[in-house]
């Protein structure tokens, strides 16, 4: 699997199975599953420290989550610690169940941002630039200008660095650090301008584009309006066949406006990404879990994924389905070995 595409639809299923569910099993084992296949992809990009940094933060954030809920949440039968009832926001009882709650918060967090460290992983950095529409391209390269520079300052500030130790000058002291930032300000300065004289040489220049502006600007802030009062309805528990379609809307608004904004400035591309079978299958597979996962979801037929440890700490129902629905996301391990266009 190649595709950007394909790779930001399993992005969005994976955030949507994890934004679904608060049941702490299922959670475990979508972590687990995009732990194992960021290990698959890491191995091809000879990452060797991906998966403990990503156990690191997993283990930091479950307990940083927990501690934080059962300090502030003082809810929930099993009492474990009373804190005296004088100590502000803090005092009160620690119970078991708010620890659970605080845990299952910490295993979404971690499961977020371990999907988007496998996004990462999984494209390379034009990949990931090119997803911001041609309407936005001086974002795009903004953004591609910065991730560019920082590589290379990186390595400029280290021979300054070896240059002032060979001088003698230890770097112990803050003062001693100065002899490194003006030279350092001074290159980086320096490759700005030759920069923006190559860009300019090469016909990267400011377009006037008014009327696409305006007409940009008049459809986001509809989209916007109508995204925002599908929010405030869902706020009043309104149904979910009048929500879903105002989200629906608005989402395809701004999807449409900048196909259109995007389409009306001439761009030209040194490789174009080309749909493989395997693309095609993942995206499909993908579009189909995200959908019916979503109206499943909507219509309350995932009775196992909704979870409270509140009042009272219970087991959280199980089924096999859940398991099957989150094994989707180890797909690309199946469709064969991946590699960076």
């Amino acid at each position: 699997m190649k595709h950007t595409a394909s790779w930001i639809l399993w992005l969005v299923l994976s955030l949507t199975l994890t934004l679904t569910t608060r049941n702490p099993f299922y959670l475990s084992f979508q972590i687990l599953s995009l732990l194992l296949l960021g290990v698959y992809i890491a191995k091809q990009k000879h990452h060797a420290f991906w998966l403990s940094q990503n156990i690191r933060f997993l283990l930091t954030m479950l307990v940083i989550s927990s501690l934080v809920n059962a300090l502030f949440t003082h809810t929930g039968s099993t009492t474990l610690i009373n804190l005296p009832d004088h100590w502000i926001l803090v005092g009160g009882s620690i119970t078991l169940e708010s620890l659970i709650y605080g845990q299952i918060n910490g295993l979404i967090i971690g499961a977020i941002f371990v999907a988007f460290n496998i996004i990462n992983l999984a494209l390379s950095i034009r990949q990931l630039t090119h997803l911001i529409p041609g309407a936005l391209r001086p974002i795009a390269m903004t953004v591609t200008i910065t991730l560019t520079f920082l590589p290379s300052i990186q390595q400029r500030a280290q021979e300054i660095k070896e240059a002032q130790l060979i001088r003698g000058n230890q770097m112990k002291k803050i003062r001693d650090w100065l002899p490194l930032l003006l030279p350092l300000l001074i290159s980086s300065l320096e490759n700005a301008i030759s920069l923006s004289e190559s860009m300019t040489s090469r016909g990267f220049e400011t377009q006037s584009t008014g009327k696409i502006t305006r007409l940009t600007l008049v459809s986001l802030i509809l989209a916007t309006f109508i995204i925002f009062s599908a929010w405030v309805l869902s706020l009043f528990d309104y149904p979910g066949f009048i929500i879903l379609p105002l989200y629906a809307i608005g989402g395809g608004l701004v999807a449409v406006t900048f196909i259109s904004a995007s389409r009306k400035l001439r761009t030209t591309h040194f490789k174009k990404e080309t749909w493989s079978k395997k693309d095609a299958l993942s995206s499909g597979i993908f579009i189909t879990t995200i959908i019916g996962t979503i109206i499943l979801h909507q219509l309350g037929m995932l009775p196992t994924f909704y979870y409270s440890p509140y009042p009272g700490l219970s087991l959280p129902g199980l089924s096999l389905s859940g398991f099957l629905v989150i094994s989707v996301l180890l797909f690309p391990m199946l469709v064969g070995k991946n590699d960076s266009i």
